[in-house]
């Protein structure tokens, strides 16, 4: 990537005032859950060669950052001023009020007037992203009506007390509904049964003549035909 990068910048020509290349930082985000193993080195998966040609092997490193090691990281603590860590604690966040604190965190390190247009990226990123994942279906105000991040801290405060209740509510609707589902697929199973069993009684039909002519396997007609004559 680096490689094509800087082919991209010779065809445009966009070289620093002193007609070299300008320098580039490689970076790896990783949001998965396990932990990144990958060698952070080329040259860590190119063979040694003796006899002094060490200093021609590819060397080229990357800087990871590895959403779980960071924010699982004992040395990093809110006084820090971290932002970005801050954002992985809250796509990585424990529980609500986790994400609470986080919030709480980040309206008092970026309260500063300068700081407007990142409190905006903040509220635009818990909005559209966030949220929408954490809770679905959850209602929230106008877009327009959350300018800043303590606002949107004062909601989640007190809507995130309702989630416990829609998720226990959400539940009950499903478990109905999946009841009612295995209920009829269970009577729609007897049925197609009865009809098999009425057509082995008749005595015409072979049971793959049956098993065709209701859906169910051959097996299954050989297991009803077993049972009526027992």
């Amino acid at each position: 990537y680096l490689g094509l990068l800087y082919q991209d910048l010779i065809r445009q020509g966009a070289f620093t005032p002193n007609g070299k290349l300008p320098p580039v930082l490689p970076i790896v985000l990783y949001n998965g859950e396990n932990r990144w193993t990958a060698a952070q080195n080329v040259a860590d998966l190119v063979e040694q060669v003796p006899g002094g040609l060490e200093r021609y092997r590819p060397d080229l490193a990357y800087l990871l950052l590895d959403e779980g090691a960071v924010i699982s990281d004992p040395e990093w603590s809110d006084h820090m001023r971290n932002v970005a860590a801050a954002l992985f604690r809250l796509e990585h966040n424990r529980d609500e009020q986790d994400m609470l604190e986080v919030l709480g965190t980040l309206v008092e390190w970026l309260k500063a007037p300068e700081q407007t247009g990142l409190r905006r990226a903040f509220v635009v990123w818990i909005r559209r992203v966030l949220l929408p994942n954490r809770a679905p279906g959850m209602e929230l105000p106008e877009f327009n009506e959350l300018q800043d991040l303590h606002e949107v801290h004062d909601m989640l405060a007190e809507r995130i007390k309702q989630w416990p209740e829609r998720w226990e509510e959400k539940g009950r609707q499903e478990g109905r509904q999946e009841g009612r589902q295995e209920g009829r697929q269970e009577g729609e199973q007897r049925g197609i049964e009865k009809t098999a069993r009425n057509l082995i009684k008749l005595g015409v039909l072979s049971d793959e003549q049956i098993a065709e002519a209701t859906g169910l396997t051959v097996a299954d007609v050989e297991g009803l035909r077993e049972e009526d004559t027992q």
